[in-house]
């Protein structure tokens, strides 16, 4: 099984001082010991939280975090296609409360039939298909 992830996760993980940071760190290293589900992260995702990385820390923890999600054997990195892309747009004009990014996280879900989605923004939460998880369990 796997499961998609939004910035929320992949920021709050690498940043010490997020709210989130504990519960983002029990996320990924239950990814990482195989006892949740593999973690998809879309292009937009992966640019989003190294550009928020680098904007609120530094070059090397952006640069640290790439590498350690590119050599992770649990995470599977993914392009967007344009079939995603055309899709996130409608999304974008319908939801006002989603950001392109969130979008295109919704997009890629429902091309691919995936329903679960690790993240902390209850933005996600109006959204049909759509189940939202904020902790290191299971959903399976």
């Amino acid at each position: 099984m796997t499961a998609a992830v939004d910035t929320s996760v992949l920021f709050a993980h690498r940043s010490a001082h997020d709210e989130f940071h504990e519960r983002a760190t029990e996320i990924i290293g239950g990814v990482d010991h195989g006892q949740l589900p593999e973690l998809h992260i879309t292009d937009h995702v992966l640019a989003e939280t190294l550009n928020l990385l680098l904007n609120k820390g530094t070059h090397r923890k952006a640069t640290q975090t790439m590498d350690l999600l590119i050599e992770g054997s649990h995470f599977r990195l993914l392009h967007t296609p344009k079939t995603d892309f055309n899709s996130t747009q409608a999304l974008f004009r319908r939801h006002p409360h989603l950001s392109f990014v969130d979008a295109s996280i919704v997009a890629y879900m429902q091309r691919t039939g995936i329903e679960y989605l690790y993240s902390f923004d209850d933005d996600f939460d109006s959204v049909d298909g759509v189940t939202r998880v904020n902790s290191a369990v299971d959903p399976r």
